[in-house]
């Protein structure tokens, strides 16, 4: 089974005004090691017809989740997948397919586990990851979208990081999930 961990980085959490800049994906291989990869907006082949049109990006982060059997996310079937489905909507673009996803959030806390905290930087913490989760001021995502490559670079990172921790994590709340659904 192919497995992935996804995260987007927007310029907002709704997409009536927000975009996606990027996308991790990270395979997650039981006993290997994998390396993280990023669709951008900055990156040509995802240029749109106008700058705040992110269509092309958006179909290619659905078409490469679509290459997964399951896809791994934190908030992702609450922020990440609908925000994706938005903004193909908002061009009339196919929606993503209905697909295993275990948002692993939800184990963090509630039934499974009650860590304190469903946010990744506290699991990451509780388990005491070897990956971390990094910081971005509110400066860089402003120059994101304002097209500044730098800045996009450190976004890119910071996503990459997520996915990182994210893959971790999943080994330690996998014990508690008892059924994945579409």
């Amino acid at each position: 089974m192919k497995i992935a961990a996804f995260d987007l980085e927007t310029s907002d959490l709704k997409a009536l005004m927000g975009r996606i800049f990027c996308c991790s994906f990270m395979p997650i291989i039981a006993g290997k090691e994998s390396k993280p990869y990023t669709f951008n907006l900055l990156d040509k082949k995802y240029k749109g017809a106008s700058p705040i049109d992110d269509s092309k990006l958006c179909e290619a982060i659905r078409d490469e989740l679509e290459k997964y059997n399951m896809i791994v996310g934190w908030n992702s079937k609450l922020f990440d997948l609908p925000l994706l489905n938005a903004r193909l909507a908002k061009r009339g673009k196919r929606l993503c397919k209905p697909q295993f996803h275990a948002d692993m959030m939800w184990y963090a806390g509630g039934s499974s586990l009650r860590i304190g905290s469903r946010k990744l930087v506290n699991v990451q913490k509780y388990f005491n990851l070897s990956e971390t989760k990094t910081e971005i001021s509110w400066d860089q995502w402003q120059l994101v979208a304002s097209g500044d490559t730098k800045a996009m670079g450190e976004v890119v990172h910071h996503c990459e990081q997520d996915v990182k921790v994210l893959s971790e994590a999943y080994w330690c709340l996998l014990p508690n999930v008892s059924t994945i659904h579409r």
